[in-house]
């Protein structure tokens, strides 16, 4: 990926195609989808099983189908994979899947997106299992402190959209292992970045400048 412009946004983790020319945008593919054919530049894509596609009858075929999309040049991430207790199927069947496609991360030496609802306890099991060598980013956090900061502490990073910042959260994690996102409110990225400078007590130059940093870091970019 090499941007023509000046990149002043990252929206990590969306459902829709990728905004301006100065915002990179990284759209989540289900297993099973293609990889559209023609995307801007600098639009990339996280592949993975989410927790809501498992049955018991379609495991192996969501399997085969995210090792197709896995090798595409411009999938950087593994997911979104995760937990869910409130909508997905039964635990155990949610854990094989999720380490299968922390082992394809691995193999591949791409971070993984994280799904969690309600499921932290399975996520940290599979993290002490795993030993990643890549980060884990959990979109859309929403919990509270105790949990950011128990998590934070694990390695885990995090994906923020405008619902999770809050001034208690920012408090208890390290803001190197911050992105944000808009996920599928359809929202700006412009406004999520805002909405963090004012909450963390920076100008927005500096929080875009400290979020294209983090994204460097993540994904060993040059921007």
């Amino acid at each position: 990926m090499n941007p023509s412009g000046e990149i002043r946004y990252i929206d990590f983790h969306s459902h829709h195609p990728g905004g301006g020319k100065d915002t990179i945008t990284i759209m989540n593919l289900l297993a099973g989808e293609d990889v559209p054919a023609d995307f801007p530049q600098i639009t990339l894509f996280s592949a993975g099983i989410h927790p809501w596609q498992i049955t018991e009858e379609n495991g192996h075929q969501l399997q085969t189908e995210l090792i197709l999309m896995a090798g595409h040049h411009h999938v950087v991430l593994i997911g979104e994979a995760g937990f869910d207790r409130l909508k997905g199927p039964d635990l155990k069947l949610q854990y094989s899947l999720f380490l299968f496609q922390a082992n394809i991360a691995r193999e591949m030496n791409k971070p993984m997106v994280i799904h969690c609802v309600r499921g932290w306890e399975e996520l940290r099991r599979a993290h002490r299992e795993v030993k990643p060598e890549r980060p884990w980013v959990i979109h859309g956090f929403r919990g509270n402190d105790k949990l950011a900061a128990s998590l934070a502490d694990d390695g885990l990073w995090f994906s923020l959209g405008a619902r999770g910042i809050t001034a208690e959260i920012l408090k208890v994690i390290s803001h190197d292992r911050i992105l944000l996102e808009t996920d599928e409110s359809g929202g700006e990225i412009a406004d999520v970045y805002s909405l963090f400078a004012r909450t963390a007590g920076y100008g927005e130059e500096t929080a875009s400048r400290l979020l294209k940093n983090n994204f460097t870091s993540l994904f060993n970019y040059g921007l």
